[in-house]
């Protein structure tokens, strides 16, 4: 073959030096002859391609272990839904206005305790998933707020964070015994759970980034892998319980926010720890122990108080509004820049808000 490639280049040489595109500017006479030469050399090949290729026939062998591998399988895979990008750029520190808003009661399979959502994350579906820490349950929802399907945890869900379009994270944990992260996947209308992380500490905020977990412990921001092996401890402050209990990260990752409720603060943090903004103000403090904060997807920045939602800077320097609520104790929220909506959950009451903004 690679005979045959040369003979192929030398014709192909020998054609392009009769510069045939240049004949008008030629005699009658060397014009006629250039192109007799053409024509000849043009025979030539075509003879040399047919002698070439008489007698060459071309075999396809295929690969026996990749027939193996196939013949083992199942099927090729499945289709799934992906969460789809929003295409508009989006301004984080655009002031996100209330336009009108509506009350949904919660039906639950199992009324052991008055409910207080924790956690509040979107399925690609438009599904609710939602953390309830009086019922130690995750329910998933209709876009009616209809129960699908619940499932059961050790003991109460102190916060969610979302991993991807249908997955979702989870800290268990009480004083006692259970410290945990659940790892739950939304399936076919159900909810499962697929992995369990243990940890030496409380685990009250969580957040993820790119495979990133970090976990708050009242005192401390950990960072670990998903796999449950500690990084570093980015952050910490021990003057007082519940200095750190919040978490969040911005879209870029490289800014991590964490809530000192007991201080009433915001502080925005860098991946090595550096404090770059400390925000104070009374609106920061809840009225119960709550990672009180949520970093929508399109890195707008809110913190839950005691009777309102306060939308931060990116920067984490300043209050650019401050949304008041008809009920007290707001304990979690979730916001959505595509459907422009805006969920809150409360401490001991069995009704979200939703928001349209």
């Amino acid at each position: 073959m690679e005979n045959i490639r040369k003979h192929c280049v030398e014709f192909i040489s020998k054609i392009n030096g009769f510069n045939i595109k240049d004949l008008q500017n030629e005699s009658p006479e060397r014009s006629f002859i250039i192109f007799r030469k053409c024509l000849d050399q043009t025979a030539s090949a075509d003879l040399f391609l047919r002698k070439a290729t008489a007698n060459v026939a071309i075999e396809f062998n295929h690969n026996k272990d990749l027939e193996q591998c196939l013949a083992s399988c199942s099927e090729f895979g499945s289709i799934t839904n992906c969460e789809a990008v929003s295409q508009h750029v989006v301004d984080p520190n655009k002031i996100v206005s209330i336009k009108n808003k509506t009350q949904y009661s919660l039906p639950t399979a199992t009324d052991k305790g008055m409910c207080s959502i924790s956690g509040i994350c979107e399925s690609t579906n438009g599904e609710f998933i939602l953390a309830d820490y009086g019922n130690e349950c995750v329910y998933l929802l209709d876009q009616a707020y209809k129960l699908i399907d619940q499932i059961q945890l050790p003991t109460s869900p102190l916060s969610m964070c979302k991993i991807s379009s249908n997955e979702m994270a989870v800290t268990v944990s009480n004083c006692s015994s259970v410290n945990e992260i659940h790892f739950l996947r939304v399936d076919k209308g159900r909810v499962v759970k697929y992995n369990t992380l243990e940890l030496n500490h409380m685990c009250y905020g969580i957040a993820i980034h790119q495979g990133d977990l970090f976990v708050t412990s009242g005192t401390e921001v950990c960072q670990y892998t998903m796999n449950g092996r500690l990084v570093k401890t980015i952050y910490m402050d021990y003057s007082r319980r519940c200095t750190v209990v919040g978490v969040g990260v911005s879209p870029d990752g490289k800014r991590i926010y964490a809530t000192d409720i007991h201080n009433g603060k915001l502080l925005t943090l860098t991946r090595d720890g550096a404090v770059t903004a400390s925000l104070k103000d009374p609106a920061f403090r809840p009225t119960c122990t709550v990672p009180n904060l949520h970093v929508a997807a399109t890195g707008q920045v809110f913190v839950v108080g005691k009777q309102c939602i306060s939308q931060v800077d990116t920067y984490g320097k300043k209050v650019l509004n401050t949304i008041q609520l008809d009920m007290s104790t707001p304990r979690s929220v979730y916001f959505n820049e595509d459907t422009r909506k805006m969920i809150v959950g409360f401490v001991l009451n069995k009704r979200v808000m939703e928001f349209n903004t």
